[in-house]
C-alpha cells in the first residue's frame, strides 16, 4: 500500500499517511488539507510527467528534421519533477529548510524532494530509490540501441512505467472554487487560446490541470448520458450495467435538479422536456457541482480508472444533496477499479459516509433486501478500504473508530456541540439572572 509523509510544507509540520481506497480529510480552515491533498496529486502525477517526457522523444517534429541530443533521463526527468514542484506550490523562498516529502510507491521505491539552502535561493534536492536509477538507464539505452524505431517501444514502455509506479490509473484533481470556471464555461476555449504558456504556467497547477480536463471532455457531452453508455458499448462490445448506470444518472438528475447537456456549445440544465436554463444562470450550488459529476460519470462511462481528490464536494449545497454527491461519489468507486480522496467541512457528508460504513457493516445480520431499500449496495463503504483523518494544528491524526467502524462522532458533532453548549450557557446565565430578580422582589416586598 502506498505511503506519503509530509514535513514542514505549508500549514503542515508533520504528517505521515496511508494511501487508502477512500480517504476523508476534515478538519479547520488552512488547516493544510489542501496541502495534504496537492502534495498526494503531484506524486501520483509524476507518473504522467515521465511519460509525457518520453512521448515528446517519440513523436518529436522539428523543422530542420533533425532530432535534438536529450539529456539523460533521469536529469531531465529530474528537472521536469522541479518545474511541476514549484508550479503546485509556489515559490521555495517561503518555505522551511526542513521541508521535505517522500512518496512509497512501494515498501522499496519512493521519491524524495527536500531543500538544500544555496547562495541565491533554495535548491530542489531529488533523490530516488534504486529502481528508478536502473528504470532510468533502461530508458537511456533503449533509446540508443531502438532511436529508429522507438515508436514500437510505446506499449512496452507505457507498461513498464505503470509497473515502476505500482498503478496505471489516471490522476484528477477537482479543485475548489470550481463555480467561477463553470459560469465563465462558454469563454473558456477563448480565454485559454489566448493565454500563452508562461500565462498558462503561473496559473495554479491543479486548475490548470482540471480546467484542461473540461475543455477535453466537454464534447463528449454534446449527447446525453444514455447515448454515450451506448457508443461506449458498441466500441468495446461490453454489454453495460444498466442497473447501476440508471442508478448512477438518476442520482445525477437529483443532485443537480436537472439534466445536463452541450448543445452547440451552450451548456444547459434541462429542468424538463422544452424547459432549460443555461449554466451561468444556474444556481452557485449546481454550478459548483456540476463538473464533479461530470467528470466522475465520464470516467465511470468510458471504463477509465482513476484515483479523484474532490475538495470540498459540499460547496452551496443543501444538506439533502451534500448526502447525495457523498453516496454518488461512493458509488464511482465501486463502479471500476477507482480511488477517492475528499477534503470537506461538512458534518453531512460525514454523516453520510458514516451511514455507507454501517450499511456494509450490518448488511449480513439483516435482511438484505429491506436494507437495500434504505440504502442500495452498491453505495455501502466497507471499512477496510476507509481513511479519515482530522488535520489540526499541523498534524493529522486518524479519526476513524476501530470499535464502532466508523468515523469518530466528536469530529462530526464537534461544531454542534460547541453551538449548543454556547446555547446553553445563556440559557443559565437567563435563569440565573430572573431567579436573582425574583429574590430581588421579594426582598423589597
Amino acid at each position: 500500500m502506498q505511503r506519503i509523509i509530509i514535513n514542514q510544507l505549508g500549514p503542515i509540520e508533520h504528517c505521515e499517511l496511508t494511501i487508502n481506497d477512500f480517504i476523508i480529510c476534515t478538519g479547520p480552515q488552512a488547516a493544510g488539507k489542501s496541502t495534504m491533498a496537492k502534495s498526494i496529486f503531484f506524486f501520483k502525477n509524476l507518473r504522467n510527467i515521465l511519460l509525457t517526457q518520453f512521448k515528446k522523444r517519440i513523436f518529436w517534429v522539428g523543422d530542420s528534421g533533425v532530432k535534438p541530443s536529450y539529456q539523460p533521463f533521469q536529469q531531465e526527468f529530474f528537472k521536469e519533477v522541479r518545474l511541476n514542484f514549484l508550479q503546485v506550490f509556489g515559490s521555495s523562498w517561503c518555505m522551511s529548510p526542513k521541508m521535505y516529502l517522500e512518496y512509497y510507491y512501494a515498501p522499496n521505491t519512493k521519491i524524495r524532494i527536500s531543500l538544500r539552502q544555496g547562495e541565491e535561493s533554495p535548491n530542489y534536492i531529488i533523490e530516488c530509490s534504486r529502481d528508478f536509477k536502473e528504470f532510468f538507464k533502461e530508458l537511456d539505452q533503449i533509446q540508443e540501441e531502438h532511436h529508429d524505431h522507438f515508436g514500437a517501444m510505446e506499449d512496452l514502455l507505457k507498461r513498464k512505467i505503470s509497473e515502476l509506479f505500482h498503478e496505471d490509473k489516471e490522476i484528477i484533481y477537482i479543485p475548489a472554487g470550481r463555480s467561477m470556471i463553470t459560469l465563465l464555461s462558454s469563454q473558456l476555449y477563448y480565454i485559454y487560446s489566448l493565454m500563452d504558456d508562461t500565462q498558462k504556467r503561473s496559473l495554479d497547477y491543479c486548475t490548470q490541470n482540471y480546467l484542461e480536463r473540461i475543455l477535453l471532455i466537454k464534447e463528449s457531452f454534446t449527447k446525453s448520458s444514455e447515448q454515450m453508455i451506448e457508443e461506449v458499448s458498441m466500441l468495446t462490445g461490453r454489454k453495460p450495467d444498466k442497473t447501476f448506470y440508471n442508478e448512477l444518472i438518476r442520482l445525477e438528475q437529483e443532485i443537480l435538479q436537472g439534466k445536463y447537456l452541450n448543445v452547440n456549445g451552450e451548456e444547459r440544465l434541462l429542468i424538463e422536456d422544452d424547459r432549460y436554463i443555461k449554466i451561468n444562470f444556474a444556481s452557485s450550488g449546481q454550478q459548483e457541482v456540476l463538473w464533479i459529476l461530470n467528470v466522475l460519470l465520464y470516467y465511470v462511462i468510458n471504463n477509465k480508472n482513476a484515483y479523484f481528490i474532490i475538495e470540498e464536494p459540499e460547496s452551496h449545497l443543501f444538506p439533502d444533496a451534500q448526502k447525495k454527491i457523498a453516496e454518488f461519489i461512493s458509488l464511482v468507486r465501486k463502479g471500476g477499479d477507482n480511488q477517492i480522496l475528499i477534503t470537506t467541512h461538512s458534518p453531512y457528508i460525514l454523516g453520510a459516509v458514516n451511514n455507507l460504513l454501517y450499511a456494509n457493516k450490518i448488511s449480513k445480520m439483516v435482511d438484505q433486501t429491506k436494507l437495500e431499500e434504505i440504502i442500495p449496495c452498491r453505495r455501502w463503504l466497507p471499512f477496510s478500504s476507509m481513511s479519515a483523518y482530522f488535520i489540526k494544528q499541523g498534524k493529522a491524526e486518524s479519526c476513524l473508530d476501530e470499535k464502532f467502524q466508523s468515523i469518530e462522532n466528536e469530529v462530526i458533532d464537534g461544531a454542534a456541540r460547541d453551538i449548543n453548549d454556547d446555547y446553553d450557557k445563556m440559557i443559565q446565565l437567563k435563569e440565573s439572572c430572573s431567579n436573582r430578580s425574583e429574590v430581588s422582589q421579594m426582598a423589597r416586598g
